[in-house]
């Protein structure tokens, strides 16, 4: 599978090369020098849900159809948040995930659903802006989903 890291800003796109694992199946891309073309568009679902339908999914990414016809991927790939429990009235993240990055489970689940979806051959895009990820002083988001990206890379 191939996954294009797009941003606009190259200063977050040279701390996600930094920090991203070297590999043939990941480039990174400037949006505002060139268009990405790929199978799917990992967006939040903040920004999806309202366009291409869908709700909030606790526990799996979801796959949106792009009929719209608005220039980006025929399909939409929201990422979960990470799994919760009720307690005494109240939410909390499930203990199991509590140490896990919300930005590992989003990454690492949007791959898998991909993956699962269209296959080996496809081809996924990672814009950090619409994913909330374009902060060049942030380096723990692109730490985080090295890890998810190695993790998916090995299985």
């Amino acid at each position: 599978m191939k996954i294009y890291v797009t941003s606009r800003q190259q200063s977050t796109l040279d701390l996600w090369a930094r920090l991203l694992p070297a590999s043939t199946v990941i480039e990174f891309v400037n949006e505002g020098d060139r268009r990405v073309h790929a199978d799917a568009l990992a967006m939040s679902g903040v920004w999806a849900f309202d366009r291409y339908g869908g709700s909030p999914n606790r526990e799996a990414a979801q796959i949106l159809s792009n009929a719209r016809g608005d220039g980006l991927p025929e399909w939409i790939v929201v990422p979960p948040f990470r799994p919760v429990v009720e307690r005494d009235g109240s939410f909390s993240i499930r203990d199991d995930f509590e140490e896990v990055s919300p930005a590992y489970y989003a990454v690492l689940e949007s791959l898998r659903a991909v993956k699962n979806e269209f296959g080996d051959s496809s081809s996924v895009a990672l814009d950090l802006a619409m994913l909330g990820m374009d902060d060049p002083r942030d380096e723990s988001t692109p730490a985080s989903v090295a890890r998810a990206i190695e993790a998916f890379l090995n299985e």
